[in-house]
């Protein structure tokens, strides 16, 4: 490998990935493989419904499962603190593969909703753990890029994953989760096996006076980044229109069920094949601007659906097009952001508080979306944009760098340090 001095600039995707240590590459397979397998969620009310439960009864489920998933995501930024990276990934995705295979087995709604529940939150006690041990297996300049690579393994993963769940479902329904635990179990392995073992991670190298606070409570000493939550809480809330209103919005107006798959698809298509070229460029921006780029470009586009009347699905199309192109602007530094304020010791827990923000305003969208879409109609597109932009001014608040005064008498971030012998 070269110098580390050699690695203090931005790259490309081919000299990142070729830089970076090897237990980050298998980080990344490793995500690859488990959101490949990743069914629970997006067929849990297909395969309850096969069961001969009622539609309402597996909503209840997938509700569940929502409501896990933001517990899970803090648990496992605290736990990232406590325990380091590679053990939290290993115990939250072996539990998680147990309680999926958990839900074939157990006769009972309320049985299978508590291990839905325990399942969604273990699955996302790893979002923060892996995202701290990629972040930190490189150097600051090169952070944005990493985790545009985590987040097209993401992607990659749940585009192509569920077309084997389907031919999965046409065999045998329980095959779909087992499927998924084959692959939780198969992250596991790799991160037990080639993962650098934790070391300097664990809030006891922190400094006393923050080891001695309890949880996420020191955050609330931080109120620039109280301010980036609240974003990333927005950014979870209009993000979800496009599955929440945006289906409702094309069925209203008559158009077939393909017309709605058709944009998700163009979405996801778009983020795949352009989300680690367009970061080559917007790495080098200073993150408030990506950030802030971003979610404009996002507000807009979701935005753009108010103009459905005037254009149909072409309309609907463009504006998802120009969406996605913010989320592939924003998203790598919006989310490599908490690792670059982080106090030593609280990397954890700045990533959980940050996951889950976005997966309350994933969670609490929909509710919101369409009680205010049934009251507006078309309107709510335009309420929508106009938020957007009252957002935009905390984000700047929040995410610009402070004066120079400022930053003297805040604690610095420090790196990870990982076991040498796995370079």
């Amino acid at each position: 490998m070269p110098e580390p001095a050699a690695q203090t600039r931005p790259a490309g995707v081919l000299e990142t990935f070729r830089d970076m240590p090897r237990y980050t590459r298998y980080a990344l397979l490793g995500v690859f493989v488990n959101q490949f397998g990743a069914f629970l969620q997006a067929f849990m009310i297909l395969y309850l419904t096969y069961r001969g439960f009622a539609e309402w009864e597996a909503s209840l489920a997938l509700g569940g499962y929502a409501a896990g998933a933001i517990v899970g995501t803090m648990l496992g930024g605290w736990l990232t603190d406590r325990l380091g990276s590679r053990l939290t990934i290993v115990l939250a995705v072996g539990s998680a593969a147990l309680l999926t295979l958990s839900v074939t087995m157990l006769p009972s709604l309320p049985a299978i909703v508590v291990a839905v529940f325990l399942a969604g939150a273990m699955t996302m006690v790893a979002r923060p753990a892996i995202t701290s041990l990629l972040l930190a297996s490189v150097p600051p300049a090169r952070q944005v890029m990493v985790q545009a690579m985590y987040r097209t393994a993401l992607s990659t993963g749940a585009a192509a994953g569920p077309l084997v769940a389907a031919w999965l479902s046409t065999i045998e329904w329980n095959l779909v989760f087992y499927f998924d635990a084959a692959a939780a179990t198969a992250y596991c392995l790799i991160a037990l096996f080639l993962f650098p073992r934790d070391r300097g991670t664990r809030t006891d190298e922190a400094p006393a006076e923050e080891a001695t606070r309890p949880g996420y409570l020191v955050l609330l000493r931080d109120f620039r980044y109280l301010g980036y939550l609240a974003v990333m809480f927005a950014n979870g809330l209009v993000h979800i229109q496009i599955f929440a209103v945006l289906p409702e919005m094309l069925n209203d107006a008559g158009y077939p069920t393909v017309a709605y798959s058709s944009a998700i698809t163009a979405s996801a298509a778009f983020v795949i094949c352009f989300e680690l070229l367009i970061t080559k460029v917007t790495q080098r921006w200073p993150l408030w601007i990506a950030v802030g780029t971003g979610w404009l470009l996002l507000v807009i586009g979701r935005g753009g659906y108010g103009l459905f009347e005037l254009g149909g699905l072409a309309i609907v199309l463009a504006a998802t097009l120009l969406a996605a192109l913010g989320q592939v602007i924003g998203g790598p530094a919006a989310f490599a952001y908490p690792a670059r304020v982080a106090p030593p010791g609280m990397t954890g827990r700045y990533l959980g508080s940050a996951f889950g923000m976005f997966q309350a305003g994933y969670t609490v969208g929909p509710i919101l979306g369409i009680a205010l879409w049934t009251q507006l109609g078309m309107s709510f597109w335009g309420v929508l944009t106009v938020f957007g932009v009252a957002v935009t001014g905390l984000l700047v608040w929040s995410m610009r760098p402070a004066t120079p005064a400022e930053v003297s008498s805040s604690p610095q971030p420090q790196p990870q340090e990982a076991d040498s012998t796995h370079d």
